[in-house]
């Protein structure tokens, strides 16, 4: 019976999935930044209802940011997650559209890369230090147009019951503006558990996680904003350590026993090898 309903699931997805690409060439492109923010939303809510996904989120945003994915005044936040799975840019986006800061590669993927480059993904290379340079400068411009941008500080994935080090690089737009840096963890649920089932991570392939995804029994995707961080009289390094801090304490207390407590140093050589600190 799951095998069924996944087919099904996978069969919709895909069905739909072709129809906004259609529309993120198109009516996206026309459109006020407004309309744009609740359209990625909508496409977003019911890409996941598809592949049955429910949506939560916990903490307190501002309407502008629910409603459109704006700050009502410039500049406008960074969101920082951790990261799970390519779900978690949907699971995300159901909540808050966002201005996303993915690796490179997403740009090539099937339709889902053609999307993410339709509604304006910022993609980087991080191997490349002036890639770095420049996608801080897209970031920093995004944040005063009073865009709301979210990215995922780790670098790579994990099983969802643990996290790495950040890095603060990619905060340095928001300390540079004076943003408010917006911490949260993505937690996925199957049956009222959490679960690391839904996570494209380790040998896990892309289409491999994806049928996880479509027949794993009543996941619910809940983003948990943590408290917000004035980075007004600090400097990057220092808004990384509030930030991480603050993730790895909310995993902690929904993991509980579960969660992975990383050696610090293992942690940080995997940090440095894939990806600049």
């Amino acid at each position: 019976m799951r095998i069924l309903v996944g087919v099904f699931r996978m069969v919709s997805l895909l069905t739909y999935s072709l129809w906004v690409l259609f529309v993120a060439y198109t009516k996206f492109q026309r459109v006020d930044k407004k309309e744009q923010g609740r359209m990625i939303k909508e496409y977003n809510c019911r890409i996941l209802a598809m592949a049955g996904v429910k949506t939560a989120y916990t903490g307190s945003l501002p309407k502008s940011m629910l409603e459109y994915g704006l700050t009502e005044e410039a500049p406008g936040e960074i969101i920082v997650s951790n990261h799970i799975s390519w779900v978690d840019i949907f699971s995300l986006d159901s909540a808050v559209a966002s201005r996303f800061v993915a690796k490179a590669e997403i740009a090539n993927w099937p339709i889902f890369g053609k999307i993410a480059q339709a509604i304006g993904t910022l993609f980087i290379n991080r191997s490349s230090k002036r890639a770095i340079l420049q996608i801080n400068t897209d970031i920093q411009e995004a944040l005063q147009r009073k865009e709301v941008v979210a990215l995922f500080a780790e670098g790579t994935t994990t099983f969802g019951n643990s996290l790495l080090p950040l890095k603060s690089n990619f905060l340095a737009p928001a300390v540079k503006a004076g943003a408010v840096v917006q911490p949260m963890v993505l937690v996925y649920t199957s049956e009222g558990v959490p679960t690391t089932k839904v996570a494209f991570c380790g040998d896990v392939t892309l289409m491999g996680s994806l049928w996880n995804v479509v027949t794993t029994k009543d996941v619910v995707a809940t983003a948990h904003f943590l408290e917000p961080i004035d980075t007004k009289g600090l400097d990057r390094h220092q808004a990384g350590k509030i930030c991480e801090e603050r993730m790895r304490e909310e995993l902690r207390r929904v993991w509980g026993d579960r969660f992975l407590e990383h050696d610090p140093n293992e942690a940080n050589a995997l940090s440095k090898a894939i990806g600049h600190s």
